[in-house]
């Protein structure tokens, strides 16, 4: 068969086509029932994710998973962060140990020390007030000269004030330390234990943990790669009921408000009674449509969510439901 035949014989079976269907479609509107409209069942999903960075070291779950609260997902490797809070808990149990020498005060051989000090400052005050009053019987008849009388003065005194320092150094060591020295090293205790609470509170984000009960989903990091805060690891689908999820231009909300309960109908058959429980707008740049050829009406689309009103066996994420109308 020649080309211009085939060509001319294809666009006739178009045109066939297209007026077998053309009469349906104008008896559906005549008849002014709405075919159904497809949405899909849709489960909660939630995307675990690190609160730290770090590379990803291990992964201890795959896809189809079953896990509860608390299971390991993933691990991430952070040696800058271990090597921190290491270093913070040797500066903690440092401050602990400053704190309890405080507290402990000075050691019974220390006290004994200070009062055998206190004993000999006053041998050393007595001899310096025998020599100063030699000094002064002497320098009363002439026989010492008046710096001899200046350095003995000076050598009683300097006896004097050692034994008070020395009696000074002893009632401290036997009084402990005090009120404030005791806070500021309970002060260093509670810095150092607040830092590595810190760090320790970052490096347990490196391990994730499951948040609820529920399903892994998709893994959409590998092990070796770098992981930013909020950067997905994979996904949980949650345990409960599914929802439905439909897309609906205004045209065709058939008066569907909040609250509204709707009939939807499965593939087995079966209808799943629902309510509705999330309607906003989508976004204008890719759900609009002009309501005519020529003119400046444009219809938007509706985002719809609707969980059933009682238990539903038997629908997984991805099927397809239909929606009846409202009831």
């Amino acid at each position: 068969m020649p080309t211009d035949a085939k060509v001319l014989t294809a666009i006739a079976a178009l045109a066939a086509l297209a007026a077998s269907a053309f009469p349906a479609s104008e008896a559906l509107a005549e008849d002014g029932s709405q075919p159904p409209i497809p949405g899909m069942v849709r489960q909660t999903e939630i995307r675990i994710a690190p609160d730290a960075t770090g590379r990803l070291a291990t992964i201890a779950v795959k896809p189809g998973d079953r896990v509860h609260r608390g299971d390991l997902l993933a691990t991430l490797n952070n040696p800058e962060l271990a090597a921190s809070a290491g270093e913070a808990k040797s500066a903690a149990a440092s401050a602990k140990a400053d704190r309890d020498n405080v507290y402990s005060g000075v050691r019974k051989e220390e006290v004994d020390i200070a009062n055998q000090a206190i004993q000999t400052a006053e041998a050393n005050l007595m001899l310096a007030q025998q020599q100063h009053d030699r000094a002064v019987k002497l320098a009363g008849k002439d026989f010492a000269s008046k710096q001899k009388l200046d350095e003995s003065t000076a050598s009683l005194a300097k006896a004097q004030a050692d034994l008070d320092l020395k009696r000074a150094e002893a009632a401290e060591a036997s009084a402990g330390p005090t009120i404030e020295e005791r806070a500021v090293a309970d002060a260093k205790v509670a810095l150092a234990e607040a830092t590595v609470a810190d760090l320790q509170a970052q490096l347990d984000k490196t391990v994730l943990t499951a948040p609820i009960d529920g399903t892994v989903g998709i893994r959409v990091a590998e092990p070796g790669e770098i992981i930013g805060p909020g950067k997905p690891v994979m996904t949980l689908e949650a345990d409960g009921q599914p929802w439905f999820a439909f897309t609906l231009r205004e045209d065709a909300m058939q008066g569907l408000t909040m609250g509204t309960k709707v009939a939807l109908s499965v593939q087995d058959g079966r209808t799943v009674d629902a309510r509705v429980t999330e309607l906003r707008p989508l976004g204008e740049f890719a759900t609009w449509r002009a309501a005519r050829a020529v003119g400046d009406h444009d219809l938007n689309a509706f985002r719809l969510r609707l969980d059933p009103t009682g238990t539903v066996d038997g629908l997984e994420a991805g099927m397809t439901v239909w929606l009846a109308g409202p009831q």
